[in-house]
């Protein structure tokens, strides 16, 4: 054996050696790799998921229902008006017929001191109500949104769900990270089949 083919030998070994180990590297740090950047997305997602649902819960206090689609979020924010409500607790007196005297009753009396800027209220002058419709990362996919009515105990219950999948928030890395990815999870607030405003990542 010739020097040069020694020489060519060593080399492509060299080279071998060093794509083995890159790819022990990365083996080793895709799935921290992917923990990060699972976190950073999700807590995004999750910070927005949370701004519509606050959005949910004033518009059921002045509407008695959830908005039906993310235009109607969108529209309350920017051009809705909630009203600023004093409660205080009173009490009255009332003649009892069962026991025939008067009796004292408490109460609370509301009172609608005025109406302030839902946007100003919720999230400050300068937020832009249409960030409530993008998924964070996703590269312009919407949020998914809901509403609608239960029936629990006789009594119905206005219900709503907005949801993140994570094909919309990975949709740039499932290739990279199949392995990691569930492509049929979502994270979500509210659900359609029991009142509730929770997020399912708690």
């Amino acid at each position: 054996m010739n020097s040069t083919t020694s020489t060519i030998i060593k080399a492509v070994l060299f080279l071998i050696i060093i794509f083995l180990g890159y790819r022990l590297y990365s083996i080793i740090l895709d799935p921290i790799n992917y923990e990060k950047l699972e976190e950073r997305r999700y807590d995004a997602v999750k910070e927005k998921l949370e701004q519509i649902r606050d959005v949910q819960k004033a518009y059921r206090t002045e509407y008695r229902a959830f908005a039906p689609d993310l235009n109607a979020v969108i529209a309350f924010v920017d051009t809705g008006r909630s009203a600023i409500i004093e409660r205080k607790d009173s009490s009255f007196m009332y003649y009892n017929e069962v026991y025939q005297t008067d009796m004292e009753k408490d109460t609370i009396i509301t009172t609608i001191l005025g109406y302030e800027s839902v946007k100003d209220k919720l999230f400050g002058a300068d937020f832009d109500p249409e960030s409530l419709r993008y998924i964070p990362f996703s590269d312009n996919s919407e949020f998914e949104l809901e509403a609608g009515k239960l029936d629990v105990n006789d009594v119905i219950v206005p219900v709503f769900e907005a949801r993140a999948s994570n094909k919309a928030i990975f949709h740039d890395v499932l290739k990279k990270y199949k392995q990691y990815i569930d492509e049929d999870y979502a994270l979500q607030v509210g659900d359609l089949n029991e009142p509730t405003l929770s997020g399912n990542w708690r």
